[in-house]
């Protein structure tokens, strides 16, 4: 079993690194886990869960815990003993749940100064239905101004858009650091700056590798 966190604020680049890892590590059985791609799904099929979750979203405030009730645990666990976790757990109600059932292996916090984040918010395109970001810069679509999975067309965030991405950062700050806290007293926790993807993926590439093939015995993260 081998969990593996990425924790960063909006525009950090943790989605784009989370799925290069997940392609890297593909043979060895690992899969890909975001809750937000689970309350988006949601939200595109106008479920009840859904409209309520959208409600929160549009403030720019996380989901509640009275309102997940434990939902996006068992879609975790359904990902398997090898996955790389895209934003979750993100608080420590979310934390004590994840590691009485399914303890992490490694944290990785990114680091990026909130002006070059802002700046990537703003240069993003969004394919409204699914929620998927892309930047110009460092994840451009394969074809241009398109979803790379449906073809349907991308828009940028409107003004309003940027300002609840803003106060996305500023909920980032209150809630997820206690997370990163936490797991930095386990010595679990890898903090890199997160203004180049690559160097990013090839560092986390390289621990998860020497964790990999390490004794049982020897611990995840050192």
């Amino acid at each position: 079993m081998y969990r593996v966190l990425l924790s960063g604020a909006a525009g950090s680049g943790k989605g784009t690194i989370a799925r290069m890892l997940v392609r890297e590590f593909e043979p060895m059985g690992f899969q890909y886990f975001a809750a937000g791609d689970f309350i988006r799904e949601h939200i595109a099929r106008g479920t009840e869960f859904g409209i309520r979750a959208q409600s929160f979203l549009n403030k720019g405030e996380h989901v509640p815990e009275s309102l997940l009730n434990g939902a996006i645990l068992a879609e975790m666990l359904k990902a398997g003993p090898k996955v790389v976790l895209d934003g979750y757990p993100r608080n420590l109600s979310q934390l004590k749940m994840v590691e009485e059932q399914a303890p992490l292996n490694l944290v990785v916090e990114l680091k990026v100064p909130r002006k070059i984040l802002i700046d990537r918010l703003s240069k993003q395109l969004v394919h409204p239905a699914s929620g998927r970001a892309y930047n110009l810069e460092v994840n451009p679509p394969k074809e241009e101004g398109k979803d790379d999975i449906t073809g349907e067309p991308l828009f940028k965030r409107s003004v309003d858009q940027l300002e609840v991405a803003r106060r996305r950062l500023e909920v980032y700050d209150k809630t997820e650091n206690k997370v990163l806290d936490y797991y930095k007293k386990q010595n679990k926790c890898l903090t890199l700056s997160g203004e180049s993807s690559k160097a990013v993926f090839e560092a986390v590439s390289d621990v998860m590798r020497r964790d990999l093939t390490a004794t049982p015995s020897r611990s995840a993260y050192a």
